[in-house]
């Protein structure tokens, strides 16, 4: 066999083993850097485009999260709307991620959800989250690698869900930007199977200072209709 072939097959060889020792080694940080966060205050912005129909919505608001031994918080407060050419006007929706159960208030509507997920065990709440946003690789990215398949690009992570992952209808791809100063995902881009794409920015990131438990009280006006699943 020509000397040269043989050459460029061990260096092909060497390059699809590296390619995942690559990928598993990002992962290890982002699980590090996952299990030592304990607060995050963050301006989030989400966009929803749908290129067959031509349009695209805007939202943005703040995200928080904190964790302690016990338990865990998220939520995320929207407050601006802008869609396609039209003004950015206000709006405000809540989503409010308490271990337990999931809290959606529409003031638009004037109504809110809750979702019970558990009863007795408190479940991540960066895992939940998964479930309506894909906001990926914070809860803990080493589960990452059973949902989806996982190419690295720079401080970029190309996600492929499994054909056995949850997440094997909703999504064909999903990209994340690491942060280089946080080692945390700060971008989102995701294809949906509807042929849509989501896109979630953070910015302006704080984890050293301590969010205050109000923040993630709920409160639901009284003339809300609220309905428990």
């Amino acid at each position: 066999m020509n000397r040269k072939f043989i050459i460029l097959i061990l260096v092909f060889q060497t390059f699809l083993a590296a390619e995942p020792n690559k990928a598993v080694k990002t992962i290890e940080k982002l699980n590090q850097s996952a299990r030592n966060l304990k607060n995050l205050t963050a301006d989030i912005e989400y966009i929803h485009a749908q290129p067959l129909f031509e349009t695209q919505t805007i939202r943005t608001g703040k995200i928080y999260y904190t964790k302690d031994t016990n338990n865990g918080a998220l939520r995320i407060n929207f407050q601006t709307l802008k869609q396609d050419d039209s003004k950015q006007q206000n709006y405000k929706e809540d989503y409010i991620f308490d271990g337990m159960k999931l809290t959606r208030i529409d003031y638009q509507s004037k109504s809110a959800i809750t979702e019970q997920y558990s009863t007795d065990k408190p479940i991540e709440p960066l895992e939940l989250v998964q479930d309506y946003f894909p906001i990926i690789g914070l809860a803990n990215p080493q589960e990452m690698t059973q949902e989806y398949d996982i190419t690295v690009e720079g401080n970029k992570l190309k996600l492929i869900p499994k054909e056995n992952s949850k997440f094997y209808n909703t999504y064909k791809q999903i990209e994340i930007t690491i942060d280089s100063k946080f080692n945390l995902p700060v971008t989102f881009k995701a294809s949906t199977a509807e042929n849509e794409e989501i896109t979630i920015k953070l910015g302006r990131i704080d984890i050293s200072n301590k969010i205050k438990k109000e923040v993630f009280e709920i409160s639901i006006p009284a003339d809300f209709v609220h309905t428990a699943k």
